[in-house]
C-alpha cells in the first residue's frame, strides 16, 4: 500500500494522450517503488480517492522516472475534483484478473458459451480490460447483457482479431435490427 497527497494536474503535452485525458495525478517513483516490485500486473492499482471511493487504474510512466494516473472527466465529476485540487490517494495492488471487476453478465455468458470465453482470452490484457469496461459502464442490466453478447459474437465472427471501428459498426448494425 502507498499513501500520498498530490495535486490534480494538467497532463503534460509530452504524455501524448490526445483528447482523452487532460488531467492526471502525478505519482513520485519512491511512493510506488514497493508496489512495482510485484511479479504480475505491477502497474495495476486500486486508487482510493479522498477516502470516498476508488477506481481501478494503471501507473503510467512519465518518461522521467516517475508515474501518473490518468483522470477522466467522469472520475473528476464523480469525486467533485477540479484542476489544482489537493487529493489524498491510497494505492493498493490490484490483484483482480482483468484490472477491473468482471461484470456478472460476462461471467454468465462465459458459463454458457465456452467459445466466447476462449476467444476473449486470446486478446491482450489491455483489450480485455477495455471491452469489459465498455460493458461495465452501462447502467441497465439488459443493456449490459446485450453489449456482452454483441462483443463476444463479434469476437467469434472475426476469430479474436479485434478492430474497434469494426466492432462499433457491428454493434450499431445489430442495434438497428
Amino acid at each position: 500500500m502507498a499513501q500520498l497527497t498530490t495535486t490534480l494536474s494538467d497532463a503534460a503535452e509530452d504524455l501524448n494522450y490526445g483528447d482523452v485525458y487532460y488531467t492526471v495525478f502525478p505519482i513520485p517513483h519512491e511512493v510506488v517503488a514497493q508496489l512495482l516490485e510485484r511479479e504480475e500486473n505491477a502497474s495495476r492499482v486500486i486508487c482510493h480517492i479522498n477516502g470516498s471511493g476508488s477506481i481501478h487504474s494503471g501507473l503510467m510512466p512519465d518518461g522521467k522516472g516517475n508515474f501518473f494516473i490518468t483522470v477522466s472527466k467522469a472520475v473528476r465529476e464523480r469525486f467533485g475534483l477540479v484542476l489544482g485540487d489537493r487529493v489524498a490517494l491510497e494505492l493498493l495492488p490490484d490483484a483482480s484478473t482483468y484490472g477491473i471487476p468482471l461484470p456478472a453478465e460476462v461471467a454468465e455468458l462465459w458459463d454458457i458459451d465456452p467459445a466466447a470465453y476462449a476467444v476473449f482470452h486470446r486478446l491482450t490484457p489491455g483489450k480485455q480490460r477495455s471491452l469489459l469496461y465498455q460493458i461495465d459502464k452501462l447502467k441497465g442490466l439488459e443493456a449490459r447483457a446485450k453489449k456482452a453478447v454483441q462483443i463476444h459474437d463479434y469476437l467469434k465472427s472475426v476469430d479474436g482479431k479485434l478492430d474497434y471501428r469494426e466492432l462499433n459498426a457491428y454493434i450499431k448494425a445489430d442495434n438497428r435490427r
